[in-house]
């Protein structure tokens, strides 16, 4: 591995379902990165029949999974499906796939990193959104307003289930190393070995899998940290042609919606609250070096339902 951060590479994790905006994100990836020779992408592409990345198939840099759509079993399993892709890669950041980035991101979020005070430092928010003009050109809508700035991220459990719902704060990040209890899959940056030591968990279907990554992630010894300004935005869904993006469980009967929701809660409800046996979780579970109870005091969360 190599350790020194003016040569090292970036794993770059897209899960992509039915996207049209796939090839914009990998495209704005590489254009806009200082350093592209030095970026790996695992791409899961669940993709239907207008889809095309010819353009990447023989490109060395990537690493491409192709599923069609109506064999997708989820946010948690496409995402595991790219981690099988990542080769040792010293960082590792993970985006959706609709994604536009600031010029020299990858420089940028290296030294945002190494900046951060402890050896296991991770970055995260919830990315602010971007839009296109009338023209096609990409527009940043809160630059300059009174929305600019690092958002910060508030939770909340949502009973009787005990789902743990995780939105985006009105409030900005003030502090230097600021840190949250939580993580946002749309914008994750941190050291490749994440992937190894809290693998996504593939039995969790929907974004409810972001709670129990954020604890997962935590109980390991991250230090979760907001970083310092923003290098990744994130769609505006009106942008997508009937004002929102396509979903795995638009393709799926209710029965294996209803089958595998269940199975999600379950799991949520063993690792949260003790609901259930810890054994259907398997290698998904907590880490040892910090407690529950301490992720969710540092969350604002009491978890009872």
């Amino acid at each position: 591995m190599n350790n020194d951060p003016a040569t090292a590479r970036i794993f770059v994790s897209v899960a992509s379902y039915r996207d049209q905006f796939l090839p914009f994100t990998l495209r704005s990836a590489i254009a806009r990165a200082a350093h592209p020779e030095r970026l790996s992408f695992g791409v899961c592409w669940q993709a239907d029949e207008t889809e095309n990345l010819d353009e990447w198939l023989e490109d060395p840099r990537f690493r491409i999974r192709k599923y069609p759509y109506h064999a997708s079993l989820g946010y948690g399993w496409s995402r595991a499906e790219v981690q099988k892709l990542y080769a040792g890669e010293e960082y590792h950041l993970l985006i959706d796939s609709h994604t536009w980035f600031a010029e020299g991101w990858d420089v940028n979020l290296i030294e945002q990193l190494e900046g951060k005070p402890g050896p296991k430092p991770l970055l995260t928010t919830s990315s602010p959104p971007f839009t296109f003009s009338d023209s096609g050109e990409v527009v940043i809508p809160w630059a300059g307003t009174g929305r600019d700035g690092v958002p910060l991220m508030k939770a909340a459990v949502i009973p009787p289930v005990g789902w743990i719902d995780i939105q985006m704060s009105e409030q900005r990040k003030s502090e230097p190393h600021e840190t949250t209890a939580l993580v946002c899959c749309n914008f994750v940056f941190t050291h490749g070995r994440w992937i190894t030591e809290v693998p996504e968990d593939p039995a969790m279907i929907n974004a409810g899998h972001e709670s129990a990554l954020s604890a997962r992630t935590y109980t390991h010894g991250y230090d979760i940290y907001l970083p310092d300004e923003v290098q990744i935005w994130h769609l505006d869904y009106s942008n997508y042609p009937n004002g929102d993006r396509n979903k795995v469980w638009q393709a799926k009967t209710d029965r294996w919606q209803a089958e595998h929701t269940d199975g999600m809660i379950r799991r949520l409800r063993a690792l949260f609250y003790g609901k259930e046996d810890p054994a259907i979780l398997g290698r998904y579970t907590l880490g040892k070096e910090r407690s529950l109870e301490e992720w969710a005091r540092l969350a604002g969360l009491k978890l009872e339902i």
